[in-house]
């Protein structure tokens, strides 16, 4: 059996709720990212705007406020029970946000729709990026602007000393690309807007420190371990190990993991 943290398809994955509220974490830590990234698209009044992979609606909600009401804000995700909680955080807002369940693959808007599309933390769960990407520069507007945002999950990084806890957490990075379909997105972003032929293609990075209290929501640990673990990799006592290691070293102020994000924008000829 093959394990997943759940986004490749949230619906059937029994814990939609669960990873709904991992989102609102994302959310929190990665917020002044999301607005550098918002200055790439160069957003203003009356831009019409997609989020594509909206999740739980946060970002379409900031946006909103961003073009006003001569804007339009639109977002699209596979998750029924995703669009069910952005749905509700754009009631909450008070924001006319345009919202539906539907696929990356094939956008349900007209050719040329938008000035600014988006994607953060999509490509990384598709098969096929490529594909998504020719149908969201599709539905973008000649001279709009596209930005993609992933992390490169082989980069994550954890402070450990003993042997014994870096065998286990190799067992668990292990996990995780295994996990994630397209596991080293991040740094795939700006080449795949190169070769798209999209002009004044620009690169964002970012380290992102873990907390402690974070760390194993972040990371799904507790999946990547049950999985080291039924590969054989290690025992379910050296997971346990591990996890106690981890909270000692934040008892002790030692503890420190970090990700790394990439941004990358482009402009549509």
């Amino acid at each position: 059996m093959t394990t997943t943290t759940g986004f490749s398809d949230v619906d059937r994955s029994g814990r939609s709720a669960e990873l709904v509220d991992y989102l609102t974490l994302l959310a929190s830590r990665l917020g002044d990212f999301r607005r550098e990234g918002y200055e790439m698209l160069g957003l203003r009044s009356g831009t019409a705007f997609l989020d594509v992979g909206c999740g739980a609606g946060e970002v379409c909600v900031e946006i909103a406020a961003q073009v006003g009401p001569e804007g339009r804000v639109a977002g699209i995700d596979r998750s029924a029970a995703m669009i069910e909680a952005a749905q509700g955080a754009a009631a909450k807002s008070g924001r006319a946000i345009d919202l539906r369940v539907g696929s990356a693959y094939e956008l349900p808007f007209a050719d040329q729709s938008f000035d600014a599309v988006r994607a953060e933390r999509l490509l990384q769960h598709l098969e096929d990026p490529e594909a998504a990407l020719r149908e969201m520069l599709r539905v973008t507007k000649p001279g709009g602007k596209l930005l993609l945002m992933d992390p490169d999950h082989g980069q994550a990084g954890l402070a450990v000393d003993e042997p014994a806890q870096r065998r286990v957490f190799e067992a668990a990075r292990r996990s995780l690309l295994s996990m994630i379909v397209n596991p080293h997105s991040g740094v795939r972003l700006r080449g795949m807007l190169m070769r798209a032929g999209l002009s004044e293609v620009r690169q964002l990075t970012r380290v992102f420190d873990v907390p402690h209290e974070d760390f194993s929501k972040t990371f799904f640990l507790h999946d990547l371990l049950d999985a080291a673990v039924a590969r054989e990799e290690i025992a379910r006592a050296d997971a346990k190990a591990f996890v106690e290691a981890l909270a000692r070293r934040e008892h002790e102020g030692l503890f420190f993991a970090y990700a790394i994000g990439y941004a990358a924008s482009g402009t549509k000829q």
